[in-house]
């Protein structure tokens, strides 16, 4: 069995790499090669849980089979005890056989899968050209969001907005020179997002940090940190402004608080939900229709992403020898 850590992961998955095999994986799921059933959720002890999430790609063709597991923990009082809040493993089988192949670090893989399909969202979503950003964030996920940003989008410049001033102002000494543009901290939220052209939010807020009334026609907004069904990043006059986008329905019907808590206000209605990104990227159904349309994709996280990323990341481990073998 092949163990990843994390530094083999950054040496084997750059951005836009990561960026295709979910565009690859999307189309497979479009054309109904991938089963991925809802991730199951156990509540652990102070206010944490572990969600498991499982998924399949048949062989098709050339193309081989996948099939892996994630374990996930959740637990926001981590950040008091200089933790992470989220923490994760992946586990990763021979389709066939059932065999595992490897267990790979998950942190940073879902940091990195959710950055990159935000980026895929991005390119069908976003105007071409955007300049600046608002971002709603300043820890590890909020990084891998702009990097993979950066990878598809001709950023100018990045505002930030974090609720710890020595955290905020940490994260935009590091971004500035890993983007290789100007990064500042925001001085004012609300103006921050009122001039951008997108906005990024992974955050840990259960309320919104983001009000439709700021939002400039034609912008562009990708919403990761809320995954429960009564936490969310936008108000309801966000969502309802937005031409909307998920990352599946499923998902986003079971627990994305943005889009459920409008629709049980009966501020949106179901079909306020456009499209699902396997559509989009299929052609199914456009994205940005209008140059000045408000634009949402919504993420909770689909398993499906994470076995993309991890089956790329094992391909290349072992065609480079990368990585720790070990016998069970």
């Amino acid at each position: 069995m092949l163990v990843l850590s994390r530094a083999d992961l950054e040496r084997l998955l750059p951005p836009l790499d990561v960026i295709a095999a979910l565009d690859a994986a999307f189309r497979r799921l479009a054309a109904g090669g991938v089963t991925v059933p809802p991730r199951s959720t156990l509540e652990a002890g102070d206010g944490g849980m572990l969600l498991v999430m499982p998924a399949r790609a048949r062989a098709a063709g050339p193309e081989p089979g996948a099939l892996g597991t994630k374990l996930v923990t959740v637990n926001p009082g981590n950040r008091a005890r200089g933790a992470p809040t989220i923490q994760a493993s992946y586990v990763l089988f021979d389709e066939a056989t059932g065999t595992p192949l490897a267990l790979l670090e998950g942190t940073f893989l879902t940091q990195l899968r959710t950055g990159a399909t935000s980026a895929l969202a991005a390119r069908h979503l976003a105007r071409p050209a955007v300049g600046r950003a608002a971002c709603f964030g300043a820890g590890p996920q909020a990084e891998l969001q702009l990097r993979c940003l950066t990878a598809v989008l001709r950023l100018e410049r990045v505002d930030v907005v974090g609720r710890d001033p020595s955290r905020a102002r940490a994260f935009v000494e590091t971004m500035a020179p890993a983007l290789g543009v100007p990064v500042v901290l925001a001085g004012d939220a609300r103006a921050a997002v009122r001039e951008a052209d997108i906005v990024t939010c992974a955050t840990t807020s259960p309320v919104p940090v983001v009000f439709g009334a700021d939002l400039s026609p034609g912008v562009h907004v990708d919403a990761v940190g809320a995954f429960r069904p009564a936490e969310r990043e936008l108000d309801t006059e966000a969502v309802r402004r937005a031409r909307v986008v998920v990352d599946t329905y499923a998902g986003a019907l079971e627990e994305a608080g943005d889009v459920l808590v409008p629709l049980g206000e009966g501020a949106i209605a179901r079909g306020h939900i456009v499209a699902e990104l396997a559509e989009l990227v299929t052609g199914r159904v456009p994205g940005r229709t209008r140059d000045d349309e408000i634009t949402l994709f919504k993420s909770v996280g689909f398993a499906l992403e994470d076995l993309a990323a991890a089956r790329l990341a094992y391909n290349r481990a072992m065609e480079r020898g990368i990585g720790v073998e070990v016998i069970l």
